[in-house]
């Protein structure tokens, strides 16, 4: 499956030097430019729910210029945009890859279904479905 691969900087505490997130593009309607400044992990306009995923990830610096607009799903009306500071590259992950988190990881990451490792990199598999539910 193909993922948007977002580089989000530095994470809060000495563990990680920065996080990098995989999107999956087949739950993305289209990427568009945002102009919007956020600080709170979500906010509502328009009907529309902005989630900013610097701020989910406790992240200081905050300005994210790019939208990944999220297909909208049977049931629901309203459009979810994920908040990046940017798009780095796209990535083909085969799912077997993918690796759980460990049970330890489930408050702060439940909104992760996996992690792939890239050799040099670890990239955190968003999901963005539990993302909605919960609905920060």
């Amino acid at each position: 499956m193909k993922y948007f691969i977002c580089a989000m900087g530095s994470a809060p505490g000495p563990a990680l030097s920065g996080i990098i997130l995989g999107i999956p593009a087949q739950q993305t309607e289209r990427i568009v430019s945002v102009t919007r400044i956020q600080d709170a992990v979500c906010e509502t306009e328009n009907q529309e729910i902005f989630i900013s995923l610097p701020a989910l990830l406790g992240q200081k610096d905050k300005f994210a210029p790019h939208g990944i607009v999220l297909k909208t799903s049977e049931g629901r009306t309203t459009k979810t945009t994920l908040l990046t500071p940017k798009i780095d590259s796209e990535l083909e992950i085969p799912e077997e890859d993918i690796r759980s988190l460990p049970r330890a990881m489930d408050g702060a990451y439940r909104h992760f279904r996996g992690a792939y490792c890239t050799g040099t990199n670890i990239i955190l598999i968003l999901n963005p479905e539990k993302l909605r539910e919960d609905k920060l």
